[in-house]
């Protein structure tokens, strides 16, 4: 299989520094997937959140402009907070990454697709030379209420369904499904969004599933292991389907050795990644850097976010 860009760009920027654990400046990120916390406002208040403090101000163009023209390759930059929708100046925000020639990928509770005049602002970006991904975040999947209350707090499965159907009628390009899969919860959720998924291939790219970490409502919640996740996912497809297989996105090398992420694509339109979230080997993941609110640099992700739990 042929690599993309950055993916080629992944053999040659995979090694952290011997310092990693204090972070690196922005010119020295050997990070080919970076994390941006660029509000710490939120308009939900889940249960898991391992980011409680939102009286920070928001990052300001200024030293986002000047984030990615440090950054010394192009990278996989992940928008997140907080929530990313509720920085005034978002689309400013994707452009300017986009003129760097980095590729972005919002991570959304999709609360803010129901409105149409957001919507409506992102418009405008269509015209950029490179796409941007818009994620929905999809706890509850698509029947599941009592997870979505348990999980984010609220039962907001009308408002999920509600935003998903605005991201269809307003496509930008294809739309991230994710989820996070709770011991004895929500594992119904999986079909959910793989059948979501097949009956909507033109809006769905790619689904994601991770295990929920020990923080918040589930800190006694054995979180489910890589493994058990694929045990979870690989009845719904094909040995074939399910074969690992990567295409426009960060992965591993192979014979790396790395344990804590599985990608697979059922087929052409689909993309489907399975994460082991801030255990203790995805905490030394050498592909996914952060940058939090007010530093001057780039932490490994897990490793910055088991320090905020």
């Amino acid at each position: 299989m042929k690599k993309s860009a950055l993916n080629r760009m992944v053999d040659i920027h995979f090694e952290i520094p011997t310092d990693w654990k204090n972070g690196v400046p922005f010119d020295q990120n050997p990070y080919p997937s970076v994390l941006v916390d660029i509000t710490s406002r939120c308009n939900m208040r889940c249960k898991f959140c391992y980011y409680p403090e939102q009286d920070q101000a928001d990052i300001s163009l200024e030293r986002f402009r000047h984030l990615c023209g440090a950054l010394p390759f192009p990278v996989l930059m992940k928008l997140a907070g907080g929530e990313p929708t509720l920085h005034p100046q978002l689309p400013e925000i994707i452009q300017i990454a986009v003129e760097h020639k980095h590729r972005i990928y919002v991570c959304s509770n999709g609360m803010k697709y129901r409105d149409p005049d957001f919507m409506e602002s992102l418009q405008p970006l269509k015209k950029l030379p490179a796409g941007f991904g818009l994620g929905l975040s999809m706890d509850g999947g698509t029947e599941n209420a009592k997870a979505y209350e348990l999980i984010t707090g609220r039962d907001c499965l009308n408002d999920k369904l509600e935003a998903f159907q605005a991201l269809a009628q307003n496509s930008h390009s294809k739309v991230s499904l994710t989820a996070i899969i709770v011991r004895g919860l929500n594992e119904d959720v999986i079909p959910q969004l793989v059948d979501l998924a097949k009956n909507n291939p033109d809006t769905v790219g790619y689904l994601h599933f991770r295990n929920a970490g020990k923080v918040g409502a589930f800190v006694d919640t054995e979180p489910y292991s890589l493994e058990e996740i694929k045990a979870l996912t690989q009845p719904y497809f094909s040995e074939e389907e399910f074969a690992q297989a990567c295409l426009g996105e960060v992965h591993c090398p192979p014979g790396n050795g790395r344990t804590c992420c599985y990608r697979f694509r059922p087929n052409r339109r689909l993309q489907i990644s399975l994460i082991e979230f801030v255990s203790d080997r995805a905490a030394n993941c050498p592909k996914r850097g952060r940058v939090v609110l007010g530093e001057d640099r780039i932490f490994p992700l897990f490793h910055s976010i088991r320090n905020e739990i």
